[in-house]
């Protein structure tokens, strides 16, 4: 059977054209390498070379021949290479998720940029997932890797990395009467229609609201639900009622909606980068290193909510 060996002796050989020297440079005893090279001929099934009164000849077949056993080696040595960097998460895929929020906050794309720069053979795919997807997707490995919403204190099953922190505030179209209020409190709300986030996706925030409507003596008249918080923002913009957003929002230009805080209303959140500890990928790691050392370096935006945006 041909064996890497073998390729080597031969081309040692045939680059050298003298068996002495080709045995010095493999550091074999000539009667070995002669060996070699007349098992490698019985395998091939053609002579590679010729014995002359003055040395040895490639034949037409041996110089053919030589040339592959070039490009093999070359092949097999960039092969062996990318094998070591997969092995040590320098080249990979991470496939990572994020949720409304993530994908908004400058933090992401920070990350992403500097994890590009630093390492361009790992291959990052992202998906846009809510974060009660995402832990299904964690769960069955289909993701490495998500930024997602966790409630403060709330315990979770995987490893995680705090990025920031969040907090509710209620979104009001821009002409709507409590806009000029200097303070408002969820009791201010009686009577008005709420858009509240579907139960079915965001079962967490949902009775964290509904708790705290309770707490704060607001019976809700819940006239919409939506999946998005960009969906929540148009139905605000059109008027269709107010609703919850969580304060990064602050950061994006709205039309038609301001946002302002509840007096009476505290949910804070963490945005969260989590994973599963038995993930093997062995990317994720320099990935994870990376978003540690760089969430210190988190741009402080100005917190207001009081002016204007849009």
């Amino acid at each position: 059977m041909l064996q890497t060996r073998h390729i080597r002796y031969f081309l040692a050989v045939g680059e050298e054209l003298n068996f002495h020297r080709a045995a010095e440079r493999l550091h074999v005893s000539q009667p070995a390498l002669w060996r070699q090279i007349r098992d490698l001929e019985d395998e091939v099934g053609v002579k590679l070379l010729e014995r002359m009164p003055r040395g040895i000849s490639l034949t037409p077949a041996g110089e053919t021949f030589l040339e592959e056993c070039r490009d093999l080696l070359n092949h097999m040595e960039t092969s062996c290479a990318r094998a070591r960097r997969v092995a040590q998460g320098l080249v990979g895929t991470l496939h990572i998720a994020c949720n409304d929020v993530a994908s908004r906050r400058r933090e992401l794309p920070r990350f992403l940029k500097a994890f590009r720069e630093a390492h361009p053979e790992i291959s990052i795919q992202l998906h846009g997932l809510m974060s009660q997807q995402q832990v299904t997707a964690l769960r069955n490995g289909s993701i490495d890797a998500g930024f997602l919403c966790r409630y403060v204190g709330e315990r979770t099953e995987f490893e995680y990395l705090r990025i920031g922190q969040d907090n509710f505030v209620l979104a009001i179209p821009r002409d709507h009467p409590l806009t000029r209020r200097t303070s408002i409190r969820l009791a201010d709300l009686a009577g008005e229609p709420l858009i509240l986030p579907n139960p079915s996706y965001n079962s967490a925030i949902y009775d964290r609201l509904l708790d705290s409507f309770h707490k704060g003596g607001l019976v809700p008249q819940i006239t919409q639900h939506a999946d998005t918080e960009a969906t929540v923002l148009n139905m605000v913009t059109a008027r269709m009622g107010l609703a919850f957003l969580t304060s990064s929002f602050r950061t994006t230009v709205i039309s038609g909606a301001v946002l302002r805080p509840i007096s009476d209303l505290s949910i804070p959140v963490d945005m969260d980068m989590v994973w599963r500890k038995e993930n093997d990928n062995p990317a994720l790691r320099h990935f994870i290193e990376f978003v540690e050392a760089l969430s210190g370096e988190t741009d402080h935006e100005d917190l207001m909510l009081e002016s204007d945006m849009g």
